[in-house]
């Protein structure tokens, strides 16, 4: 079964050419050989192109949209943590041309004005700028981790989202626990140390 979504998938991406496959039982990986990307994500979670959520994630743009969306969602057929006020997390990944690593590292600082800068880090040989940004409105609340790096003139950006919504909005549900959300983090964190950019020409 999820071979064939696999191949659904694939072919449904094909007039984009990203490429979505099955490469364990647990696990798919996306593929676009236009920009070089490649990463895993549970096979558990879903695959889009577009907003998922109430709060849409600030790397994303009408001018720049993802070229792919892995995420989890309360109504979209799983949630690890189902009684919370969890209402999904999202690995996003988009690429902007830009003219310099700075001008790089200038879109990874976006998100409503409060997006903050932290260290850098380098995760599975590529260096990343690293900010965090937090956004509310309507009582949903969205978190985001970007990381970007510059290559060939262009910036990758990848884009590490967690929404909530408050407590108590849906009925029989609690507040995520600090040890849950650090898991959900965590597994966000995995889908991108599984990065890889290939066949980059020098700067």
């Amino acid at each position: 079964m999820l071979k064939m979504i696999s191949l659904l998938l694939g072919s449904a991406l094909a007039t984009q050419a990203q490429q979505v496959t099955l490469v364990s039982p647990s696990s798919m990986q996306f593929t676009d050989p236009v920009y070089g990307v490649t990463f895993r994500y549970p096979a558990k979670w879903n695959f889009g192109a577009g907003n998922e959520f109430y709060s849409p994630v600030s790397i994303a743009s009408p001018d720049s949209l993802p070229r792919g969306v892995v995420f989890f969602k309360d109504d979209a057929g799983f949630n690890p943590y189902p009684n919370t006020n969890l209402s999904g997390a999202e690995f996003v990944f988009v690429n902007r041309k830009a003219s310099s690593i700075r001008e790089c590292s200038a879109l990874a600082l976006q998100g409503e004005g409060n997006a903050k800068p932290l260290a850098a880090k380098t995760i599975n040989n590529i260096d990343y700028v690293h900010t965090k940004a937090e956004n509310a409105g309507m009582c949903h609340q969205v978190q985001e981790d970007v990381y970007a790096t510059y290559r060939n003139r262009t910036c990758y950006l990848f884009d590490l989202a967690i929404h909530t919504i408050c407590a108590g909005v849906k009925d029989n549900t609690r507040a995520i626990t600090n040890s849950e959300l650090a898991q959900v983090e965590a597994n966000l964190e995995k889908i991108l140390s599984s990065v890889e950019i290939s066949d980059l020409k020098k700067d």
